[in-house]
């Protein structure tokens, strides 16, 4: 028990504390501790920057938006590879040559305990692979992958059809001083080998190229965070940011409220990408930055009328919906939900985009129209539909599996496994332990294989007949063989021994028939493949009809993950003497590079996740293909920023 006098120091102790933390502005959220001491309350230079900061957070004409004082890190699309092993070829690998390459892979061998490395290395069963898979924004552990193999030019393999990647462990990879350097496992890789048909590809396939559906998985998370500018480098300004950000966005997780932003230095605030954005990490990094800190309730009044002249205008349309987004209240609801009425198709897809982030259920209708209408907006309209809550999206989606446009279809059925993975629609039947058939019931056939993420053969409507004149093998490993009485025989011979079955000469009695002799995924790719070219079903075949993220609607602008430009536009500058220094209208991560060095030390954070896109593929020594990248920039792109989109793949780029 304390003495009545201990009481009364401890006390005055406390409140000392209290009111020294109240000065400087740190009542802090938890994790401040750990880059706040004491030492620095007492560092003159601290307490000199502390009330410098004081005085611009106070001034009627200081930054209000986080685009303003700081940037996004971590938006780039990062590339993960490594040199594998393709086993199970029939007779058409290949042996390699002396080189690093080859030292490299006998290395991997000899580290997990293969016997005769160098034999089976040069058997001609295998072959060295280039294999490489692709990181995007806000992707967590355990993210499925899809796969990119190229045959190693060391290599004299001439057929990778058949092969089995073994497990393959892939990371960042650069030449430093001459000499190939890689860091830790990202991302792992394994499983069989499709070949892309030419009528997916738009060019004559190559059969020492290839590509894993849904066969890679990452091993660590890609996250993003906010990253302030040298200037605004300071504690108070990032509790600030982090205030904001924590009362605007938090999500449930494992029935535990949790907040998205987490300040870890004076440079730097971990951000945690809030499940409704998983999909569209770029339009996530927009609202981030176009989000209000350290203002009033009259400052957030006055941004929204400033947002309402901008969402007016087409070409400012996307920042002013963003910013709306962002603050969520009625008023900017409201504002949003006049831009539905407007003319140009741009402002009414960017304002029922961020109502569909707001579960508003005025917003699906004209996603769903727009979607029908303008392809350049349709990723992102699919998008809008799948991540809403509104109950009605879901059935406008199942309407759209109906439509004739084989991207609609197609689209709508992932909106609804990503709605819901349970959804009965999309569950199908399983064809072989990798391989499913999905049935949707409709009145316009189509058949569309994916070649990406799932390894499933989609057939909108009913089965039709096949008509086979002759014997077929789609690959060295597959026959069918017409039979008398409208049956065809289907025979795959596998490790020495041959299964064989007779079924009827229609589409879905094939597909089975082939699921009972254990084909592989790139068996059916390539038999539907052959008998399209054939002419040999009436059912239409389009090959992985995903939308694809990217498009250009009206505008020219470029390709890439890149934040919008954001400045006071949407608020009235008020009279102010303070002018000591002009606020940056254009913050992308580049803009950040030198706060970046500056806070290397005390962020440990990687030098090179802020730097632009194209600088980072120059030094690996990569070039990135322009579909791999999603527009979200303000010039008027539109493509999506889902991730899950598989690059058109350019082997010579790769080469």
């Amino acid at each position: 028990m304390f003495s009545s006098r201990e009481s009364k120091r401890l006390y005055r102790a406390t409140l000392a504390r209290a009111v020294l933390a109240s000065a400087v502005g740190l009542t802090c959220m938890s994790g401040c501790q750990s880059w706040f001491s004491k030492s620095k309350e007492e560092d003159p230079a601290f307490v000199k920057e502390t009330k410098r900061i004081q005085e611009i957070m106070a001034d009627p004409d200081r930054p209000r938006l986080i685009g303003e004082v700081a940037g996004m890190a971590g938006i780039e699309i990062k590339i993960y590879e490594s040199f594998g092993l393709v086993a199970g070829l029939p007779g058409t690998g290949g042996k390699v040559k002396p080189s690093e390459q080859r030292n490299i892979m006998l290395q991997e061998m000899r580290t997990k305990g293969v016997d005769s490395p160098e034999q089976i290395l040069d058997d001609p069963s295998t072959a060295l692979t280039k294999v490489r898979v692709y990181g995007y924004p806000g992707y967590t552990s355990g993210k499925v992958l899809d796969v990119a193999i190229e045959t190693s030019t060391e290599c004299d393999a001439t057929d990778l059809t058949g092969g089995k990647l073994l497990e393959a462990r892939l990371r960042e990879m650069a030449f430093v001083g001459g000499r190939l350097r890689s860091g830790t496992d990202q991302a792992s890789a394994s499983g069989e080998l499709v070949l892309l048909p030419a009528s997916y590809t738009r060019k004559n396939g190559d059969p020492r190229n290839a590509v894993i559906v849904g066969g890679g998985s990452l091993l660590h998370n890609h996250p993003l965070s906010v990253l302030m500018s040298t200037e605004f480098k300071h504690v108070l300004v990032v509790k600030e940011i982090e205030k904001a950000l924590n009362k605007r966005f938090y999500f449930q997780d494992s029935y535990k409220q949790k907040f998205m932003a987490e300040g870890k230095n004076s440079a730097q605030i971990a951000i945690t990408t809030v499940p409704k954005y998983r999909l569209d990490p770029a339009h996530f990094s927009n609202v981030i930055l176009a989000t209000g800190f350290n203002e009033s309730e009259e400052e957030r009044k006055e941004r929204i009328e400033g947002c309402k002249r901008l969402l007016a205008d087409r070409t400012s349309a996307k920042r002013a919906a963003a910013e709306l987004e962002a603050l969520g209240t009625k008023e900017a609801i409201d504002v949003l939900l006049e831009g539905l009425s407007s003319l140009d198709p741009e402002i009414r897809f960017y304002s029922a985009y961020s109502l569909a982030y707001l579960d508003r259920k005025e917003s699906i209708p004209i996603l769903v129209d727009i979607a029908k209408q303008e392809p350049a907006f349709r990723p992102l309209c699919l998008t809008g539909l799948t991540i809403t809550e509104v109950d009605s999206a879901r059935d406008y989606l199942i309407q759209l599996l109906q439509e004739k446009e084989p991207e609609l279809r197609f689209g709508a059925l992932i909106a609804l496994r990503e709605r819901n993975n349970g959804e009965l629609i999309v569950q199908g039947e399983r064809l072989t332990k990798n391989t499913k058939l999905v049935i949707v019931p409709s009145s316009t056939p189509l058949l569309a294989p994916s070649l990406q993420e799932h390894q499933e053969l989609i057939l909108f409507g009913s089965t039709a007949p096949v008509k086979l004149n002759a014997k077929l093998t789609p690959t060295p490993f597959l026959t069918l063989t017409p039979e008398r009485s409208n049956e065809i025989q289907i025979s795959r011979r596998a490790y020495g021994e041959t299964a064989k079955v007779i079924v009827e000469a229609d589409m879905t009695s094939i597909l089975r028939g082939m699921g009972a002799v254990d084909a592989t995924y790139n068996d059916f790719i390539q038999t539907i493949d052959q008998l399209q070219n054939l002419n040999a079903t009436s059912i239409p075949v389009v090959f992985n009809p995903r939308p694809s993220p990217g498009r250009i609607y009206n505008r020219d602008a470029s390709q890439g993950i890149e934040p919008m430009a954001l400045d006071a536009s949407t608020r009235v500058k008020p009279k102010s003497a303070w002018s000591w220094m002009k606020w940056p209208s254009s913050l992308t991560p580049s803009a950040f590079a030198s706060s970046k060095t500056e806070a290397k030390t005390e962020a440990k954070t990687d030098a090179t996740a802020a730097a632009p896109q194209k600088e980072r593929t120059q030094e690996s020594g990569i070039s990135m293909l322009e579909n791999s990248k999603s527009s979200s920039n303000s010039s008027g792109s539109t493509g999506g920023a889902g991730g899950d989109e598989l690059p058109e793949i350019d082997w010579d780029a790769l080469k």
